[in-house]
């Protein structure tokens, strides 16, 4: 069984870091892309290509948000291998539309729609990050110490394709003065992906998953409860989830600059497409470090010092320390000065993966592909918010009519927010009390929250189940 396990583990490793890495190829070389897509002379670094990466970003974000929660509840009903290996796929092609004019099967006059047939077929199919951690969740079985450390390897292997495509990139555009076998190299890495994932075994048994009642015969999806209507509905049921995915939804947001950094480098710093892709590449290797190898460490230091709150240390002071580096980004005026500023990317990326961990031992199984799909599904909310936001404030910066750094520090400020809301989080629903396996009983009173192993009927107590909400059934009927 746990020789099993660890082959598993590699092989959704294994399709993590190809999936990764075939993305990763394609960050520094997105604007050339775009600039491809009209028929006269247009810079990478221009505000006609920061417009239209910005109308394609929107456009993708928008229909993830509509298909992320389809995606993760159908993998409720379905298992996790066959749709990881369809959206798996859909990248391969994605990958093949936008191979530019003279190389591709598309012309200058047709590009730009090539780049928004991408966009559509990736909105519609980027479900791979969020079968790979309800695959890690099923693997876990309830383990509340794994969860974070399996997130965490997720992190390491996020880092090390991080590293080496961008570097690769810049490496092959460099010798080449060419995109096209950047291109090429990527094709490679998503049908290596696709090839490792016929390997994989199905992660959900038949009897953890969740069953088709007679009224998904007679309506489909909106009997599931796979629609963003739906799952903004079983969000709202769960006081727990409002106060972390909160959380994580101004953290992402905050986070979602990042997508402009590759061309404020360009514009702020004079970088080329090598100087982004080595940035991003040194970027990768500091997360990687820090999520896979540091932690599991961190954790267990911070936990003989600070048994009962180290968790919570784990998400709060990360969020703070992103905010002092957002706001140290936007007055940075040299390029050098970036790769100082490392070390807090490395400490702020700790957040994520053990809040996620927090959030998700507390789900029964037949959930977490949903609860992951929301997770997903506020992200995709972050990034529409952030590529509404970004670009048009470093448009501003780029005419003049904006601070050179505006764009990092409305970063800082929302981080900001974030932290204010992860303190909320963790005092009212501690990370101590939330045990693993789920469905423990819960109360909430004056304002603190514990586990009970029976139920509490006493006035003005709150008594709810983490995983189905029994107890918040159970007060609307006795009200």
């Amino acid at each position: 069984m746990v020789v099993k396990m660890e082959r598993t583990l590699s092989l959704l490793l294994g399709v993590s870091f190809l999936y990764l890495f075939a993305s990763s190829l394609l960050i520094p070389i997105f604007p050339h892309l775009i600039s491809a897509s009209f028929e006269g002379d247009v810079a990478n670094d221009s505000p006609e290509t920061t417009q239209r990466y910005g109308t394609l970003s929107i456009l993708k974000s928008s229909l993830d948000l509509l298909s992320l929660p389809l995606l993760g509840g159908l993998s409720d009903y379905l298992g996790r291998r066959g749709i990881l290996m369809g959206c798996i796929f859909s990248i391969l092609v994605q990958i093949l539309l936008v191979y530019p004019p003279g190389v591709g099967l598309f012309g200058v006059n047709n590009y730009y729609s090539a780049l928004i047939l991408s966009r559509v077929l990736g909105g519609v199919s980027d479900g791979v990050l969020v079968m790979i951690f309800a695959s890690l969740t099923d693997l876990c079985d309830g383990d509340a110490a794994k969860l974070p450390v399996y997130y965490g390897k997720v992190g390491m292997v996020f880092g090390l394709a991080f590293t080496l495509g961008p570097m690769t990139a810049a490496t092959l555009y460099g010798k080449f003065n060419s995109i096209e076998y950047v291109l090429y190299l990527s094709t490679a890495g998503a049908g290596g992906a696709c090839v490792i994932c016929w390997f994989l075994p199905e992660t959900l048994p038949a009897s953890k998953r969740r069953v088709f009642g007679p009224k998904f015969y007679a309506t489909g999806a909106f009997w599931l409860g796979l629609t963003p209507f739906d799952q903004i509905m079983y969000l709202t049921s769960s006081p727990l989830l409002v106060a972390y995915i909160l959380t994580y939804f101004l953290h992402e947001t905050s986070t979602a600059v990042y997508m402009s950094w590759i061309l404020y480098f360009e514009w702020r710093f004079s970088w080329d497409i090598t100087q982004v892709g080595m940035y991003i590449s040194v970027v990768g290797i500091v997360v990687g470090a820090f999520q896979g190898l540091l932690l599991r460490p961190l954790t267990a230091k911070l936990k003989s010092i600070y048994p009962s709150t180290f968790e919570d240390k784990l998400i709060i002071w990360p969020a703070l320390v992103s905010a002092v580096h957002f706001a140290i980004v936007g007055l940075v005026s040299s390029g050098w000065q970036m790769y100082p500023l490392l070390i807090l990317t490395g400490i702020g990326s700790f957040m994520n993966p053990v809040m996620r961990g927090v959030v998700l031992r507390t789900q029964r199984p037949s959930k977490v592909g949903q609860v992951n799909a929301i997770f997903s599904t506020v992200g995709v909310l972050s990034t529409i918010g952030g590529n509404v936001m970004y670009p048009n404030i470093l448009r501003a910066s780029e005419e003049g009519r904006a601070n050179a750094g505006a764009v990092n520090f409305v970063s800082a400020a929302v981080m900001v927010m974030s932290f204010g809301c992860a303190v909320r989080a963790v005092r009212r629903y501690r990370p101590r009390d939330l045990g693993g396996g789920g469905g423990e009983k819960f109360i909430e009173k004056g304002g603190e929250t514990r586990r009970e192993g029976a139920k509490i009927t006493d006035e003005g107590t709150l008594t709810y189940n983490l995983r189905d909400n029994d107890g918040l059934d159970e007060l609307r009927n006795a009200l």
